[in-house]
């Protein structure tokens, strides 16, 4: 029993310490050796702020006197306290640990889910956990949906290249004297580029549920693809736009084989 209150609170800012440095060593090491030290930092924080006869929580007191009534309280400010720890855990973790980064998409998702796991074990309802993991499936939807965005820039870059080219060709080394045919040749230069630029900031701090449907409106809208490169680019990705509306609908991977090796 820990009867020294600044020893007790010690111990809890040590807990701390430890949840934050779980999510570093997911982030640099992997996400094994990062849930370990989560999982001990959670432990740690349990077992010293918990008493048989009394309990203290940064100031806090409340007599047990055997009584569930009085433990459930205790639990309740242990929730209110881990809450937003891991929240900011999860969304540190989700804003540096995405594609093209050292942390795969597998070691996020074991260090998101261990973290829920702990939770759940102090009575945290699905909809608290439901809002903690937000950034992580804002970040996710991001990632999925930018994958075929790109796909839609390379198309557009082509687009962009060759309408500069046909441009460049007709100016020459001669002196502009048509402004009405270079009006005209600039005009599909211009849309690639404004086209392109849509799709690289389509995404940012939007609703992650809506960003599907912005992807989508944004290529049947466009006036530079082709329908048959419209056509071909859905049948082509219907498989991972299955995944995307999957992941907004669900919260988990339709194809976690593919995503996880990502």
């Amino acid at each position: 029993m820990l009867k020294n209150k600044w020893i007790k609170n010690f111990l809890f800012f040590i807990a701390l310490l430890l949840i934050g440095a779980g999510v570093i060593v997911t982030l640099t090491i992997g996400a094994t050796e990062g849930t370990v030290v989560i999982v001990t930092g959670f432990g740690l924080m349990v077992l010293t702020q918990f008493e048989w006869h009394e309990i203290k929580l940064l100031g806090m007191e409340a007599k047990l006197r055997d009584t569930i009534n009085d433990a459930e309280k205790v639990l309740e400010s242990l929730r209110k306290v881990s809450l937003p720890i891991s929240e900011v855990a999860i969304s540190l973790a989700s804003r540096t640990g995405r594609l093209d980064t050292a942390t795969s998409n597998k070691d996020l998702y074991k260090l998101v889910s261990s973290i829920s796991s702990e939770l759940e074990q102090i009575g945290v309802k699905k909809d608290e956990l439901t809002a903690i993991k937000h950034d992580w499936f804002y970040f996710t939807t991001f990632d999925m949906c930018s994958l075929l965005s790109k796909t839609i820039i390379t198309i557009l870059r082509g687009h962009h290249e060759e309408a500069s080219q046909i441009y460049h060709q007709w100016v020459g080394n001669k002196p502009i004297t048509d402004t009405e045919k270079q009006l005209e040749l600039l005009t599909p230069v211009r849309d690639a580029s404004a086209e392109i630029e849509e799709f690289r900031n389509a995404f940012w701090k939007k609703p992650y549920k809506d960003i599907p449907a912005i992807l989508k409106k944004l290529i049947d809208d466009s006036k530079v693809l082709t329908m048959n490169e419209k056509q071909k680019f859905w049948e082509e990705n219907e498989e991972v736009w299955k995944d995307i509306l999957f992941f907004i609908e669900n919260k988990e991977f339709r194809r976690p084989e593919i995503w996880f090796s990502e």
